[in-house]
């Protein structure tokens, strides 16, 4: 999605009182954050080759306080967030995914290009990232009727801008939907994607489809769409990680860039910088946070460490690799966590600048685009956080928490945690 554009949000007047009713939730008081760096630069072995392998045969056991850091939804979107349990209309997150793929183009912008070529941006792409970051877990089967489909009206007149409300992209989709019907089958699959011609710029940007519920989806044969995601002009510059951020909604994860001043591309991915492609489709890192890929069942609760209190040293396993404690989360509210996981320079995320131990905040009661993840430390400049993770020697202190990590090779990180009272 263009990052200059917001999320589409519906309009229709129950959200908006149920949107209303949130406001009450007060955002997470600021906490003071310092650092203290001495760098020792871990050993590391980098690598772009993805080879994920079967999950090891499980033989331990979650930690008892695992449910305090099992952060409720607290942002009351209804179609997205980051608390447990996921909402239930969106598409399940493990197993296989069926997904039909449907082509259109419009009087004012003709197809050049064949359905073929332009469902080879997404795919073998898309699918292959996510069982790499999914360790194997998520399977996205994308089944294409290559045909192009003529939409009724001139591109200019589907109003994909800034502000497209939720009922004019259902329309859209209703329509190639329905353009589609007699000759594709959608009574069993989970979600549908729209491809536009890429080369009709005034449907500049491809928001994902989210209905909070079957009342707001879309009937057709037998069942009921709510989930999907429209491509745009902005596929042209994302390339298949469009679908996975756009996917990624429908998997019921939240915008992690800034919302506010879009024009800014620095205060836009203020936040998170390059870390999880959430935040930043092209960033050096997109590969999914560790909470996030613990939200969606892709990482065991044996792998988290909840430590509410007190000073622990864990051993991190780097993310990008499967096994291991993937993060240590130190529940700091009812809704509030410090986390840190290992980041190496692997797989999706060879690119990294600086691999080390990524400390994070999280406050499931932030609305998308509000920051409800923050990566420390922030550096004035450093606006993309590619200095963020910490090697060793290096610590932060986010609020009372303090990360220092002690040790690190290849394949992960050795951090002390500490709680103060």
């Amino acid at each position: 999605m263009n990052p200059s554009m917001l999320r589409i949000r519906l309009t229709n007047a129950i959200l908006i009182i149920l949107l209303l009713s949130a406001c009450g939730v007060p955002a997470t008081t600021a906490v003071p954050v310092t650092s203290t760096v001495t760098p020792i630069p871990p050993t590391i072995t980098a690598t772009a080759t993805i080879t994920p392998t079967a999950t090891p045969a499980d033989t331990s056991t979650p930690s008892p306080l695992l449910h305090l850091c099992k952060l409720p939804e607290a942002a009351h979107h209804r179609d997205i967030g980051l608390g447990f349990p996921r909402y239930a209309t969106r598409m399940v997150s493990t197993g296989t995914v069926r997904a039909k793929v449907i082509f259109v183009d419009f009087s004012d912008a003709p197809a050049n290009e064949t359905p073929e070529q332009v469902f080879s941006r997404i795919s073998p792409g898309a699918p292959d990232f996510y069982r790499a970051v999914s360790y194997n877990r998520l399977n996205l089967e994308l089944e294409p009727h290559f045909a192009w489909l003529r939409m009724s009206k001139p591109s200019t007149e589907y109003m994909f801008e800034r502000g497209l409300s939720f009922d004019l992209h259902k329309a859209y989709v209703q329509e190639a939907i329905t353009l589609a019907d007699g000759e594709v089958d959608f009574s069993d699959v989970q979600a549908v994607y729209v491809m536009a011609n890429p080369e009709a710029t005034a449907i500049s940007y491809g928001p994902g489809f989210t209905p909070v519920d079957k009342s707001f989806g879309i009937p057709v044969d037998g069942n009921t769409i709510t989930n999907g995601a429209t491509s745009g002009f902005d596929l042209k510059d994302w390339g298949f990680l469009w679908l996975n951020h756009e996917a990624g909604h429908t998997l019921g994860l939240v915008d992690l860039y800034s919302y506010e001043n879009t024009s800014n591309y620095d205060n836009i991915y203020r936040f998170a910088g390059n870390f999880s492609l959430m935040w930043y489709i092209a960033g050096k890192a997109p590969e999914p946070l560790a909470y996030e890929r613990w939200l969606l069942g892709w990482i065991d609760d044996d792998q988290i460490i909840c430590q509410p209190t007190g000073e622990e040293t864990t051993t991190l396993s780097a993310i990008e690799k499967e096994g291991g404690i993937k993060a240590v989360i130190v529940p700091t509210g009812p809704t509030s966590a410090v986390i840190v996981e290992s980041r190496r320079a692997l797989g999706y995320d060879s690119n990294i600048i600086k691999p080390g131990s990524l400390v994070y905040s999280i406050d499931t009661s932030i609305s998308t685009g509000q920051g409800p993840i923050r990566v420390f430390p922030m550096k004035d400049n450093d606006p993309y956080r590619d200095q963020s993770p910490l090697a060793v020697g290096e610590s932060v202190t986010v609020g009372n928490v303090t990360i220092t990590v002690t040790d690190a090779s290849a394949d992960g990180d050795t951090v002390q945690v500490t709680v103060a009272e």
